[in-house]
């Protein structure tokens, strides 16, 4: 008999023990929906989304025109604003489809309001990417002056200006600005974009890639994409999106602040400097970026934050490991 209480068998193998149930390594990995997410269908389908939500928009105002007597849908700024709700609407319809399809748990890839986060660093990382988004459009906008006005030109005309209309669609203005873009573009560009690019090309592709993602939308692609570095650089260090959307927000606030200052609404003026303003800017904040950056730059086998440390503090006091170098 052998200790197992089964009858011994003369050259046979000693049966093997059954992994213990506590054993975490014979656990299995946890699931990541990632891995199964489509982000190639992001566009096709925000498009899509956006043009019925869009074309259900106008055909209300029109109702509501009716009913009142006036042409609402033939006011600029009632056009503007409704196309700004339904872009929002069709990212959203795309983030909700794809996660949901994928089963992503919004839960999770949210995170939990960090605990001893030091937000006045944070304060002071705004200030100096505010600072050089700004210089860099600056001498940007000056070299394109140069060499490229019209490409200068169509920039331009893609940067948000603040609406003629009435109170309504300035309302609906710092809605989008400080509310929805916030909230919408954290999650799609650094929770879910750097998430799924993060497993497919490792996670520092994944970064640069989603901020010069982010850069492109906005026009912006050297400033702006910047604050998508940074920001993406907040995830991983907190491992919850709440601290990139509040830094968002913020940003977002500033700007809207400064286009309802006088001549804040004159994008056009914005190519009219002599380039100097912006040199200056970005010679000061470039190198407070990059040491952040590299000070914080994620390690070659670094996880994407859905499949990590749930503790953010935790997160936040281990620094940039070895291989991030």
């Amino acid at each position: 008999m052998n200790e197992t209480g089964a009858p011994s068998v003369p050259g046979a193998d000693p049966p093997r023990a059954d992994p213990r149930r506590d054993d975490p390594r014979s656990a299995d990995p946890p699931d990541n929906p990632f891995e199964r997410l489509r982000s190639r269908w992001l566009v096709p389908c925000a498009l899509g989304a956006g043009a019925a939500i869009l074309i259900l928009l106008l055909l209300l105002t029109e109702l509501v025109g009716l009913a009142t007597g006036s042409a609402l849908a033939d006011d600029p700024a009632t056009r503007d604003s409704l196309a700004m709700l339904a872009g929002y609407g069709g990212m959203v319809a795309w983030l909700f489809w794809a996660c949901r399809r994928a089963g992503v748990d919004f839960g999770r890839l949210i995170g939990r309001v960090p605990t001893g986060h030091d937000w006045a660093i944070t304060g002071a990382l705004l200030a100096v990417t505010i600072a050089f988004s700004y210089g860099s459009w600056e001498l940007v906008a000056w070299i394109l002056t140069r060499v490229a006005p019209d490409l200068l030109t169509w920039l331009v005309q893609m940067l948000p200006e603040r609406p003629t209309g009435n109170l309504g669609h300035h309302i609906i203005m710092v809605f989008v600005l400080i509310g929805a873009a916030p909230v919408v573009e954290e999650l799609i560009f650094r929770g879910v974009l750097v998430s799924r690019w993060g497993v497919k090309w490792g996670v520092r592709a994944g970064i640069v890639a989603s901020a010069v993602a982010f850069g492109i939308l906005h026009a912006n692609v050297i400033g702006i994409g910047f604050v998508g570095l940074v920001a993406a650089l907040l995830y991983f260090q907190t491992r919850t999106l709440i601290v990139p959307i509040v830094f968002h927000a913020a940003n977002n606030a500033i700007a809207a602040i400064g286009m309802y200052l006088p001549g804040g609404s004159d994008t056009a003026a914005l190519a009219d400097g002599d380039g100097w303003l912006g040199f200056l800017l970005v010679f000061v904040t470039l190198p407070v970026l990059i040491w952040y950056l590299w000070r914080y730059w994620p390690a070659r086998d670094a996880v994407i934050p859905y499949m990590g440390d749930d503790d953010p503090a935790a997160a936040e006091d281990e620094p940039a490991t070895e291989g991030s170098r």
